[in-house]
This record gives C-alpha cells, structure tokens and sequence, in this order.
C-alpha cells in the first residue's frame, strides 16, 4: 500500500499549486496534539459548482500513542461528513472549534471495549473536509445538499489527505497503513447525507475494493428534500407515532430553507435562470438571512437571536417597514431565541402554493423552464435515496420525534430499496421522542464511548466480502498526469528508463494506470 500511495502521490501533484490565490498543500500542518492523536490540516485541489479549479481544505486525525508499539499501525479510514454549519468558526480545521478536537481524539483512544479483533475501529486515520464555502473557500458560495458534487468534494479530500499522510509515513513521523485497513463513511444531519451520498459515490465510481470500503453510519439525514418538505407542510405532531410540538406550515429552524434553495440554484443546470425571489418573499429576504449566510459570521443560533429581536421590535429594510405584528405572520417563538417560521409567509404565493399542492409530489415534473417544476425536479436530484443499488451495509439513526430532518428521509431510502431492510440496512429508532439536536448529541457521545457503535462497526465490517483486495489505486477526479513514468516506490524514470539506463521488469505507473513491463 506504501509504495502505491507513495506513486499516486507524485501524480497528484501535477496539479496547479495555486488556485484563486489558495496554495494546495505539499504537507500535513501540525494544529494540535494528544496522548493519543496528532490533528493536521491540509488544502486540497477539487472541482466547484461549474467544473473549475477550487481549492479546499480539510482536517486530519491519526491515532498516533505516545510511546507506538513496533507492530502498530493504522487499521481504518474514517470519512466524516459535518453537520450543518453556517459560521465559518465551526468548520473542522478552526481553532476554535474545540468540539471536534474533542470528538476525534476520543475517536482515536481505544475505547469501544470489543475484542482486539475490532480495535481497527479506533487505530485510525479520520478525515474531516470542511465543504466548499468554509475554511480555504470560505468567499466562495456553500452549495448545500448538492449530492453529487460535495461527495466528489469530500473524496478528493480523501485521496489527497491519504497521500499527504502517507508523506508523513516515509519521514518516520506517523504510523504505516496496514495493509488490510478498512474504510467507513459517518456523519450526521447535513454530514448524514453526505456519508451516504459518499457511500455512493465510493460504489458508483468503482472505488470500493480500493478504499476496503464496509459502509455507513448516518444519522437523522436530509436523503430526501420532497420527504423534508412534505413533513413541514402537513405534519401536526402526530407523524411516525411520535408526539411532537410541529405545527402544520410551520419549520423550527427556518435558515435550511434559503439554504436549500441558494444550493439548488448554485448547482442545478435547470436553475440557472431562476432567483430566491421566485421562492422566497420580500418581507423573508428583508430580514437580512442571505446576508448573514454570506458573511459566515453567524450560527444558526445566532440567527433566531436576531429574528427574535425582529420579532419583538420590527423591522426596517430597504425603505420597508414591518411591525412586530407583521413580524409575528412570519415568526413565531415558541420560547425565547427560538424562531419557527409559517411557510405561507416565508415563500412567496406562487411558490407556497405549489408545494402546499401534495398531489403534486406523486408524480416526477417533466416541464423544463417552469419556475416551479425545476426546482421540484432539483430537490428530487439530489436525493440521495433513489436511483441506485446500495452494495455495502448502512446503519442508520433516525428520530421519530425529528421536526427539523423528520424520520420520513429514512422512510424514503427505506421505500426504495425494500427488500434490504435488516441485511442491507438497518435502522436504530430508539430516541423516538428526541428533536434533532439532542439526537445529534447522542450520535457523536455514543461515537465516542463503549455503547451501542462498536456493535455497527462489527455490523458493518460482517457484511459480504465484495471482492476486496490490498492494493490502494485512487486518483482524484480529473487529474491532468503528465506522460511520465513512475515505479512503484514513487521514482520518476526517464524516457521510460531507470537512473541505470534500464527498466526492470516490475510495475509502473503511467498516466494513473499500472503498466506491467
């Protein structure tokens, strides 16, 4: 595995060192350090919304014990997918985000308590993208809930942060690979999404033996926009068997809305000539939401705080005026600092009364041009739940009490793929009265402890043997490789010979393919 890491590392790096003024790391930088762990960040070369050079950035963590035995080494590849975010502090490779500080480097300490035969689960590299928009990109739009690209994203950041490991592997500086290492794909809300569109893209794209991919864990996940929608629109607090406070029309964190959208319109070729404005009403924009998603500055957190002063005081914007009360017809707040807004209000008419149409939700709309259509027929592409066969083993997590991502995301994926329910996949529904946020935290302290995630890792790691073998062979999307000759322990040759003037028989590297000579 040394050796073709090593190869496609060289490879790699023909790729421009700079983009947008944003240098591509040659080497991991050390932020942070552990008992246990060494935390590392890294700027990658990706692809963005319109197929153009970006360059993004990542977090890395690896299992590194203060005093390493002789024999250790690292057992498993975790690719994580984060929540969502919308201040640039909470991004994995911030300082200040001492969270996922926190998080990794439990990750790493052994603590699953399960037979040696399972300790790869923490002898671990873990990779942490931030996603376009965040970190090294953070002037650039996020394009939120796009499936495809940010799991094309997030794996360049996989290929790229393995090679710039394995880097590290060659100077003496951190744990070899094992040969027969595994690969898992986790994350939860926005990052449950990901995983699975990740898990995806790994099986589509052919890469599984490559990775010794074994499957997902994903928790309370967006999979399925129509689904998201639907549940706000008609739900009462009575869906799925669980009671809850949701309110027919109404959404309890209103800024995954222009988020959703703003995403839709970056990345969907059926939306190019549509605005927020088809969707989104004056006196909604007039709060200052696109601006504040722009800046990067505020959490969601901090966002229902302003709405909730708007709600108290009015608002001026633009030469408009809104009254409390006109305010209180689009807010509502159930407890201080917490601002549900009515979907009638937040979408303009036309719009509203689209999707408040449900019969219209049955069929797959055909019509191209149509302001309505297209961006229908944009949230059903990016689903992540149908149009394909899932080949490795997936754990899910969902809340039937959820009223920010509802438990029908998981009902869509279940609907699609029916006869893998139990084999396939499978579903833990315990928190059944849990909203998403206390979900999101039992998700990552069960990560982190001796509960229930050793068993969906053994779960996971038990499927079927899928024809995995040792040798690691990824090449980021795209790459421009030169016409020259590698071996395999990273060597450029000449003109198709050695330093010697010979080429041995062996293996090659050429233009990302081995050559047998």
């Amino acid at each position: 595995m040394k050796k073709c890491i090593l190869a496609i590392a060289i490879l790699l790096c023909s790729f421009t060192a700079k983009v947008q003024g944003t240098e591509v790391s040659d080497g991991l930088k050390e932020v942070y350090k552990s008992s246990e762990a060494r935390f590392y960040t890294f700027n990658y070369p990706s692809k963005g919304t319109s197929g153009e050079d970006v360059v993004l950035s990542s977090l890395l963590i690896a299992w590194m014990p203060s005093k390493p035995a002789t024999t250790d080494s690292i057992e498993s590849l975790h690719i994580y997918s984060h929540y969502t975010i919308t201040a640039d502090t909470e991004r994995p490779t911030s300082d200040s985000n001492t969270t996922d500080r926190t998080l990794f480097g439990m990750l790493v300490k052994s603590r699953y308590g399960m037979s040696s035969a399972y300790n790869y689960v923490s002898r671990s590299v873990v990779i942490a993208p931030d996603y376009e928009g965040f970190g090294a990109s953070n002037d650039r739009s996020h394009p939120y809930l796009s499936r495809e690209l940010t799991a094309l994203q997030v794996m360049d950041a996989v290929k790229y942060g393995m090679m710039l490991y394995q880097k590290l592997v060659d100077e003496n500086r951190a744990l070899a690979v094992k040969s027969d290492w595994r690969t898992f794909s986790f994350g939860y809300s926005q990052g449950g999404a990901v995983a699975l569109a990740v898990h995806r893209y790994i099986e589509e794209n052919g890469l599984s033996d490559e990775l010794h991919f074994r499957g997902s864990i994903c928790g309370d996940g967006p999979y399925d926009l129509i689904a998201t929608l639907r549940y706000y629109l008609t739900d009462n607090g009575t869906s799925y068997g669980a009671q809850t406070v949701h309110r027919q029309g109404t959404c309890t964190l209103p800024m995954v809305i222009p988020m959703i959208i703003k995403g839709m319109l970056d990345t969907h070729p059926d939306m190019k000539a549509h605005t927020l404005e088809d969707y989104l009403s004056q006196q909604f924009l007039d709060t200052g939401i696109m601006d504040w998603l722009a800046s990067k500055k505020y959490s969601t957190g901090d966002m229902s705080r302003l709405w909730y002063e708007q709600l108290q005081k009015g608002l001026d914007a633009q030469g408009r005026h809104y009254s409390p009360a006109q305010m209180a017809e689009l807010f509502y707040s159930p407890s201080k600092n917490n601002v549900w807004a009515r979907l009638d209000k937040l979408f303009t008419p036309g719009f509203f009364a689209y999707i408040a149409d449900v019969d219209k939700f049955g069929t797959v709309p055909t019509e191209k041009g149509d302001v309505y259509q297209d961006i229908h027929r944009a949230m059903l592409d990016n689903s992540v739940c149908e149009g394909w066969e899932p080949q490795h083993r997936i754990q899910f997590i969902h809340s039937k009490g959820d009223m920010v991502v509802p438990y029908g995301n998981y009902l869509s994926f279940r609907d699609a793929h029916p006869d893998g329910e139990g084999e396939l996949y499978r579903i833990d529904s315990s928190a059944t009265s849990t909203d998403h946020s206390a979900v999101g935290t039992q998700f990552f302290l069960a990560l982190t402890t001796t509960g229930s995630y050793g068993a969906y890792f053994k779960w996971l790691d038990e499927s079927p043997e899928t024809g995995i073998g040792p040798i690691y062979d990824l090449t980021i999307s795209d790459s421009p490789f030169d016409d020259a000759w590698y071996d395999l322990s990273g060597r450029k040759v000449v003109n198709g010979k050695s330093s010697n003037g010979k080429l041995p028989k062996g293996i090659y590297i050429h233009k990302g393919r081995k050559v047998i000579k």
